[in-house]
């Protein structure tokens, strides 16, 4: 039967997606939603990365894991805004598609370049105004007018 490795190989991605994600800010963003509570309730940033630790494996300084909060948090208020928030790859905007998996849509993400316009980029770059280091310095005349 052709289409039974289609359908073997599906289930196997399918397993895969379900797993621990192999990066430790996708395993965060993951837990987010539990993250999310135990700040909301007051528990500090201190104790919940001790729980990532015990609980889900994950060893993560204070440090990067407030980094990893307030990113999240900032992608968070860029979608209610409607705004495009960019993909931790730079330049990717990230797409969802739905495809028809084991009977179940199971969301695909499909990276696609920003579109910028280059002219318009160059032009807000010609329109600001020059930095004169004489003026800045206050050194000599800055209109040209007295050469000597």
């Amino acid at each position: 039967m052709p289409i039974a490795w289609t359908i073997e190989s599906r289930l196997r991605l399918a397993r895969r997606i379900a797993g621990k994600p192999a990066t430790k800010a996708g395993q965060i963003r993951a837990l987010w939603p539990e993250i999310a509570a135990a700040l909301e309730n007051g528990q500090s940033v201190k104790s919940i990365r001790q729980w990532l630790e015990e609980d889900a494996g994950i060893i993560v300084g204070i440090t990067s894991l407030t980094s990893y909060i307030s990113r999240i948090r900032r992608r968070e208020r860029a979608t209610q805004r409607g705004e495009k928030s960019l993909s931790p790859v730079d330049g990717l905007v990230p797409a969802t598609v739905h495809a028809k998996r084991t009977g179940v849509d199971v969301p695909l993400r499909v990276d696609t370049p920003e579109v910028s316009d280059p002219i318009d980029q160059a032009m807000r770059a010609l329109t600001k105004p020059r930095l004169d280091i004489r003026k800045l310095h206050s050194d000599g005349d800055p209109t040209g007018e007295s050469l000597i």
